[in-house]
């Protein structure tokens, strides 16, 4: 602990729990553990909700990036006015917000997250808006209402921490796949989890001196809490990031954010001193942290992730401490929930944004920024005491507060719990290494980063499409591994762990968003091609394995994503280039994605030159559109062959759980 929080984070009293008048004075941790568990149940909900507003924000794209913006920036900054609104409901004097007012808002806050998993279409889109600003502003309320108090910066900052350790925890047990999604029993359940659990800590509303002991002023940084979410829910308490990032197991990347997190958690229950120096050093680490996270990949990569979210407590205390309050008002209380709203939805919407409309920058410095505003909150000069004041005696806290460590657990128990199947294997040591017969049924389908036309995530719907088409060889393009636009889910892992299959990922625009390939088969020789970006605006690449069918005949087979955008065709035909020297035919092939290029375009004629045959127009319907599955309008998903066969190759156009609809292709070796 740094010199600085040593009045307001130790209470009056001496080593035996007296005061120096000799009355008993309240156990150190009195009330702490239903506080703490509060704001983290509270962190909970909210990461979830800020996943789920991706897709929802998705489904503005369609009216342009202006829209997009525009609704992703208001529905943030609506945090002031749920936070300010529960202040004057309330009555919360000065805006200090009391546990009646935090209470009262989570209550709230339950009956639209049961509500919201009720429903889908526009009514969830404009529902999960309004839920995910609720959200942001109760959990700026909750923060300012533990931290405005005896030891409370601590406290807060073990609550931010515990609850991202929860919902990491809680997505690996889900496979990354969020309730809010699902209308099965299960997501039911856990919807209803999530919404009460912060309602456990009703114990807050009755005041006195324990648990609901009212605080007495506000965080001076409290708005920091927004860039703390942000820099969480991309980065710090996304177990599907690390994976895809750092290159290990779903299961085990969460293992290791759950650890990161605990660690740091039970740094906050010593009452050890923090020097300057391990304030500093904490800030700088935060930094390195985030940029090593977002730009690196394997071991580096993962040590940046346990190492943020370790010095994250650290500097979150600095930047909760309430040793020089913030002024009292309603309205200023409102503001910085409103600043707290906008820190979460601008980082993200910066580094998203950079798909569509390229930043003159690497878009992960905008993460870097992030950081850099968080880690400066955290230093902060030592406020003088008044003149002729003395320090408070200390209360010298027990090495570890019991009751708090044990909120400690949960996370860990459901990560563990979430282990294995998390982590079945993705590269083929659970399939044949031959496919079962001498014909491959191969599906080829974009999968819009799992969002739907209608704003959802139904990761399942696709699983079944895929499993009814009964399909040897899967070649994905748009697979996200963590991409919070796309809800954060590792469609990856989770359609491999679904349907049985191996799967081999290739990067695209980042390590989240890419191509894959999946197999009931061994894949073999795989290859990666990075494709000229050209004129932009997203990387894009291309994956290529070997599959052998039952008679010992290999086949190559190849997912590739195009650049999209109707004049870029001298960037396409670049790519196409690229790739057909990188994978030149030696053998049966097959080339399949989204190669936003339409009949006739001179895309289609390079291929057709060199060889290729279009299942659709050899065997298939060519009339048929693919794109967007809503309102088709345009053909531009392919599947290609060369020294093989097509038996049969239709467009499934009854499927809309993507904004592409799949193709379904036979193919025969002569």
């Amino acid at each position: 602990m740094t010199s600085d929080e040593t009045h307001e984070e130790r209470a009056p009293g001496s080593d035996d729990g007296r005061t120096p008048d000799g009355l008993t004075a309240r156990p150190p941790d009195d009330g702490t553990p239903t506080r703490v568990w509060l704001l983290a149940a509270l962190v909970v909900a909210t990461l979830e909700l800020v996943r789920a507003s991706g897709p929802l924000l998705d489904h503005a794209f369609a009216s342009g990036v202006v829209t997009v913006g525009v609704t992703a920036l208001a529905t943030y900054a609506a945090a002031g006015l749920v936070a300010g609104g529960l202040l004057l409901a309330t009555r919360a004097p000065g805006g200090i917000p009391s546990g009646r007012t935090v209470i009262a808002g989570a209550a709230v806050l339950a009956v639209l997250r049961v509500v919201l998993q009720a429903l889908d279409g526009d009514a969830r889109y404009w529902l999960g808006l309004v839920s995910v600003a609720w959200a942001v502003g109760v959990l700026v309320l909750a923060t300012a209402f533990v931290a405005g108090r005896t030891s409370g910066p601590r406290h807060a900052a073990l609550g931010l921490v515990v609850g991202c350790g929860l919902s990491a925890g809680l997505q690996v047990l889900l496979g990354t796949w969020d309730a809010v999604w699902r209308s099965s029993w299960v997501g039911w359940v856990v919807a209803v989890v999530v919404a009460l659990a912060p309602l456990a800590a009703f114990r807050v509303t009755a005041g006195g001196t324990g648990a609901g002991a009212p605080a007495t002023s506000c965080p001076r940084r409290l708005w920091a809490v927004g860039p703390f979410l942000a820099i969480a829910v991309m980065i710090g308490a996304n177990p599907a990031f690390l994976a895809s990032q750092s290159g290990i197991a779903l299961g085990w990347a969460g293992v290791a954010v759950v650890a990161a997190t605990g660690l740091g958690g039970w740094l906050l229950l010593r009452p050890d001193r923090w020097p300057g120096a391990v304030r500093v050093g904490a800030a700088v680490l935060v930094v390195v942290a985030v940029a090593l996270a977002m730009l690196a990949s394997g071991v580096a990569a993962l040590v940046a992730v346990v190492v943020l979210d370790v010095v994250l407590a650290v500097v979150l205390v600095g930047t909760l401490s309430v040793r020089r309050p913030a002024p009292l008002g309603t309205w200023r209380a409102a503001g910085a929930a409103a600043l707290a709203g906008l820190g979460v939805i601008v980082p993200l919407l910066g580094y998203m944004i950079d798909y569509d409309v390229p930043l003159p920058f690497d878009n992960a410095y905008v993460l870097v920024a992030a950081a850099v505003v968080v880690a400066v909150t955290g230093l902060h000069h030592r406020t003088p005491l008044p003149s002729g004041t003395q320090p408070e005696p200390e209360l010298q806290q027990p090495a570890r507060v019991r009751a708090s460590r044990l909120l400690l657990v949960p996370p860990v128990v459901l990560a563990l719990v979430g282990l294995v199947p998390s982590t079945t294997s993705t590269h083929g040591s659970d399939v044949p290494a031959r496919a079962a017969g001498d014909e491959l049924t191969v599906v080829s389908w974009n999968l819009h980063y799992g969002v739907s036309p209608f704003g959802g995530v139904d990761l399942e719907a696709a699983a079944a499409t895929i499993e009814d088409a009964g399909a040897d060889v899967v070649l994905l393009q748009e697979v996200e591994r963590g991409w919070v636009l796309g809800g954060g889910a590792d469609m990856a892992t989770w359609l491999a762990r679904r349907l049985g299959m191996t799967v081999e990922y290739a990067p695209a625009a980042d390590r989240q968003f890419g191509n894959a390939v999946l197999a009931r088969s061994g894949l073999t020789d795989v290859a990666v091609t990075v494709l000229p970006y050209g004129a932009g605006p997203q990387g894009r690449s291309a994956v290529s394995a070997t599959v052998t069918t039952a008679a010992g005949e290999t086949v190559r087979v190849t997912s590739v994503h195009l650049q999209h955008r109707a004049e870029n065709t001298p960037t396409r035909l670049d790519q196409l280039a690229t790739l057909l020297d990188a994978e030149p035919v030696t053998g049966p092939s097959v080339l399949g994605g989204d190669l936003n290029a339409q009949p006739g375009w001179p895309e289609i004629e390079l291929l057709t030159d060199a060889g290729w045959v279009s299942a659709v127009d050899e065997v298939g319907d060519p009339d048929v559109l693919t794109s967007p599955s809503d309102a088709p309008a345009e053909r531009i998903d392919w599947v290609f062959g060369q020294q093989v066969a097509f038996a049969s190759a239709d467009v499934l156009t009854d499927v809309t759980t993507s904004d592409h609809f799949p193709l379904v292709v036979r193919v025969t070796i002569p």
